[in-house]
């Protein structure tokens, strides 16, 4: 099969690395765009325009990690079938996955259009920020299908060992975004809206560019019979997908208590916040991209019973993720205060104190990131091998340490307690992956 990658043969360490580093220029291409997606709105419509999409992020957050989830249940089916050479039965994988796209995006529109407005005040957003973060959110959930579909099909390409082209088509995309954001808001005036328009309008191009991808492929070109009645195919679909939706949801869900501590704090804690997490993806692009790699790594050699390869793969995959943690960290703690200064402008008081709040979010999250690099490695390691339980309940301990950690660490830390959420969460969920993964893969040897 050409422009696939077969992942049970070879030498782990040059597969890993040759599957991750064009996730990893994906992820700095996503990192460029973040922070001028940011700049425009900062820089064009002020502080409030980009503190009211710090304020409605969790809810899109919310959509994205359940969609995510959704995707990588079913991209650890696909990744078994191409590891077994089963192309038919990956055919009606696909048609299946296709036809439940489609009822669940129907589903997650319809709730995220009549919830938004009801969440966003529960979660104390300021009253000056309300009205653009509501407006933000409809855009979004408007478009969630187009979302659903580029993750799909960017998955689909990623477990069939193809990583090239979902990263050239984000990459594309990141630069078609910053252009449209700057005609749909610097010249249409169109605020918010138009932020939102550009970020579904570049999806929307990516899906396309996916499509044309898979159809090149020979044993990929889907017919009619590969949408017929597969209950079978649906039912583990379903069985791998909703688990991890429901756990990334789960824990996005303990991004709500977090991101409404945050708003406690006023428009320019929120503000600082938000310009941080700009960044995330800096410190966490190394982390991510061996992830990924190791995902399908996993899911392709447990579906050819190679189970000897999965412990070498995982070793690379942590020294790999760590080096890049160490170099990302530095990076983070020498320039922090200088990326985020570019984000936005304003009265110079109130910059200095948004610049100080994301510069000291940032540093500790680049710091701590490793454990979350862990947490990822065991859930890929996981999925592979088709388990779905302990990822599950991970999301619930990630949730409970951070609703523990805002609830009662302020008492101790003040604001910086928000700071210490997120990664007590990892800490916590990465522990109990850890014992699983090494317990299951030693039930499979």
């Amino acid at each position: 099969m050409n422009k696939t990658v077969d992942m049970t043969q070879g030498r782990p360490l040059g597969l890993l690395l040759r599957f991750a580093i064009p996730l990893m220029l994906g992820s700095l291409c996503q990192i460029l765009y973040s922070a001028a997606d940011g700049a425009v709105v900062g820089r064009l419509m002020g502080v409030n325009a980009f503190a009211s999409i710090g304020a409605a992020n969790f809810l899109i957050l919310l959509s994205f990690e359940a969609i995510l989830g959704l995707t990588q249940g079913f991209g650890v089916i696909f990744a078994q079938l191409f590891g077994k050479k089963d192309y038919p039965r990956l055919r009606h994988a696909v048609g299946a996955a296709i036809l439940l796209s489609v009822g669940i995006s129907v589903l997650l529109t319809v709730l995220g259009l009549a919830c938004a407005k009801p969440i966003l005040v529960f979660m104390n957003t300021p009253e000056e920020l309300l009205p653009s973060a509501h407006i933000y959110v409809c855009w979004m959930y408007g478009g969630i299908a187009i979302t659903l579909a580029n993750r799909l099909f960017s998955t689909l390409l990623l477990s069939l060992g193809n990583s090239r082209a979902p990263v050239t088509a984000n990459m594309a995309s990141c630069v078609f975004n910053i252009l449209l954001d700057l005609l749909f808001v610097a010249v249409f005036h169109w605020g918010v809206a138009g932020a939102a328009a550009a970020t579904l309008a570049t999806q929307l191009g990516s899906t396309i560019y996916c499509i044309m991808k898979l159809w090149s492929i020979p044993q990929m070109r889907l017919s009619r019979q590969d949408f017929g009645n597969s209950p079978s195919l649906m039912k583990e679909l379903l069985r791998l997908g909703i688990p991890l939706a429901f756990r990334n949801g789960v824990i996005a869900v303990g991004g709500l208590f977090v991101q409404t501590a945050i708003n406690g704090y006023g428009k320019l804690f929120v503000a600082g916040m938000a310009a941080a997490e700009k960044f995330f993806e800096l410190i966490t692009f190394t982390g991510s991209a061996f992830e990924g790699a190791f995902a399908i790594y996993s899911a392709q050699n447990f579906g050819a019973g190679n189970m000897p390869r999965l412990k070498k793969g995982l070793r690379c995959s942590v020294l790999l993720s760590l080096a890049g943690a160490f170099v990302v960290a530095v990076i983070a703690s020498v320039f922090g205060k200088g990326m985020i200064g570019l984000l936005i402008t304003g009265n110079p008081k109130d910059l200095q104190q948004v610049i100080q709040t994301g510069y000291e979010y940032l540093v500790i999250l680049a710091f701590t990131v490793p454990l979350m690099f862990l947490l990822c490695l065991y859930t890929a390691g996981l999925q592979g091998m088709g388990s779905t339980l302990v990822p599950t309940l991970s999301g619930f301990v990630e949730l409970g340490v951070r609703i523990l950690s805002v609830m009662f660490l302020p008492e101790i830390l003040g604001k910086r307690a928000v700071y210490a959420a997120i990664p007590l969460g990892w800490l916590a969920a990465s522990l109990l992956l850890g014992v699983s993964y090494h317990r299951m893969y030693r039930r499979h040897i």
